[in-house]
C-alpha cells in the first residue's frame, strides 16, 4: 500500500451541555478530520482534537502540522503491517502528539480495511462491547448531586466526578454529599485534573476511606512525578495517571518511580495507537492496570479509542463517555462508527473504524 494523497477537513461537534474541569470549559470543538488515500484505492480516517491546555495541540498547529511537515513526508510512502513509517513520522517533531495521533488512526483505519475486518478484531479483540462510566464535570454542589442521580438513574454504573476547583472542605463534602445521594452504591472514579497539591491530595483523601472509590486521577500536577509518587505511597485509595502520561517513556518512568497504582492511555496523549499498545504492553507486564479515555472528540476519535481499547482486551477500566455528551444522537453509526446504550458502547461490524468519509 502506498499513499497517494493526504486531505484534512474539519468537523464541529456540538455538545448538549458545558463540560467543565478544573482547567478549561468546553462547549463546542472542531476537529481535524484525516483522509489518507492509497493506491489500492482504500482511504484511511484519522481525527485529531484540539486540546491546548492538555497536549498544547490547536486547531491550527494541527492543520499546519499535517499540511506542512507530515503531508509531505508521506505522500508516496509505503505503508507496512508494522508502520514502520510511523516511527520515522514521530521523529520528525517533538510532542504535537495529537496530529500523530490523527496520521496513525487513519493508517489501522487503512490496514484494517485492507484486511476486510473491523479495527478491533485486526488489533486483536474478540467483543464489540465496553462499559463506559460517566463523567460529572465541575459546577455547584447541587448541580453535581442532580447530574449524579440522574446518570445513575439512566443506567450508568459507575461515575467519574471532576472536582479539584474548589476548597479542601468543598471537595471533601462534595463527594460525601453524592455518596449519600447514591445510597453508597454507586463506584466513583475522582479526577481532581492537576488541581491539588501532594499535601492536600493526601489530606482529602484521607477523609474519603469510608467512601467506594475506584481511583484518583491525577491528583497533582503533570510534571511533578515525585508528588504523584508522594500521593500514592500514603494512600489505600489507588492512584491513576493520567497528565503525566504522554509516551512510553514517560510509562516507564511511572512504574520504575512507584509514582501510581493505574495508568490512562489516551491516544491524543500517545500519539496513536501504536504507541497506546506499546504503553499497554509494558503496563501488563508490570501487571498495572489501566483505563482507555479520551479527549472531548469527534466520531472518528471516540471509535479508534473504542476500537483500541477493545483490541486491547484487558482493560480493566473505560472513560469513553464523550459520545453522550455529544448534541446530535441521532446520526447513524456509519457516520459515528458506535452505538450507544446506557452506560456502554459497542462499535460496529463494519470494516475499519466503520466510518464513511
Amino acid at each position: 500500500m502506498k499513499i497517494t494523497a493526504v486531505e484534512t477537513k474539519l468537523i464541529p461537534i456540538q455538545l448538549n451541555a458545558p463540560f467543565k474541569t478544573a482547567l478549561r470549559e468546553v462547549h463546542a470543538v472542531e476537529v481535524v478530520r484525516v483522509l489518507l488515500s492509497f493506491d489500492n484505492e482504500i482511504v484511511g480516517i484519522g481525527e485529531a482534537a484540539p486540546t491546548e491546555v492538555i497536549t498544547g495541540d490547536t486547531k491550527e498547529s494541527i492543520l499546519k502540522d499535517i499540511e506542512t511537515v507530515f503531508s509531505p513526508f508521506l505522500l508516496g510512502r509505503k505503508v507496512d503491517a508494522q508502520l514502520s513509517v510511523m516511527d520515522e513520522l514521530h521523529a520528525l517533531i517533538q510532542h504535537h502528539t495529537s496530529p500523530k495521533a490523527a496520521i496513525d488512526i487513519a493508517l489501522h483505519d487503512a490496514l484494517a480495511k485492507a484486511a476486510n475486518l473491523p479495527l478491533y478484531r485486526y488489533l486483536g479483540g474478540s467483543v464489540n462491547t465496553l462499559t463506559t462510566d460517566y463523567t460529572i464535570s465541575v459546577g455547584s454542589q447541587e448541580q453535581m448531586l442532580q447530574d449524579a442521580q440522574a446518570k445513575v438513574q439512566a443506567g450508568f454504573r459507575s461515575l467519574k466526578i471532576k472536582l479539584g476547583a474548589e476548597t479542601i472542605e468543598e471537595e471533601v463534602a462534595k463527594i460525601r454529599r453524592i455518596n449519600e445521594r447514591l445510597a453508597g452504591t454507586t463506584p466513583f472514579r475522582i479526577d481532581a485534573n492537576q488541581g491539588w497539591t501532594k499535601e492536600e491530595a493526601v489530606q482529602i483523601l484521607d477523609q474519603w476511606q469510608d467512601i467506594p472509590i475506584e481511583f484518583v486521577e491525577q491528583p497533582v500536577k503533570a510534571h511533578d512525578f515525585a508528588g504523584l509518587s508522594y500521593v500514592t505511597a500514603r494512600t489505600t485509595i489507588p492512584i491513576m495517571a493520567d497528565e503525566s502520561l504522554f509516551s512510553y517513556e514517560d510509562a516507564k518512568r511511572l512504574i520504575a518511580e512507584n509514582c501510581c497504582n493505574y495508568l490512562n492511555i489516551k491516544l491524543m496523549k500517545s500519539g496513536g495507537i501504536k504507541e497506546g499498545q506499546k504503553i499497554y504492553q509494558l503496563a501488563k507486564e508490570h501487571q498495572v492496570p489501566v483505563m482507555v479515555g479520551s479527549m472531548i472528540e469527534g466520531y472518528g476519535g471516540m471509535a479508534a479509542a473504542a476500537h483500541f481499547a477493545l483490541g486491547m482486551n484487558d482493560v480493566q477500566f473505560y472513560d469513553l463517555d464523550v459520545p453522550f455528551m455529544w448534541e446530535t444522537q441521532t446520526t447513524s453509526p456509519e457516520t459515528q462508527g458506535i452505538l450507544q446504550r446506557p452506560g456502554s458502547l459497542s462499535v460496529t461490524e463494519r470494516i475499519g473504524l466503520g466510518i464513511n468519509e
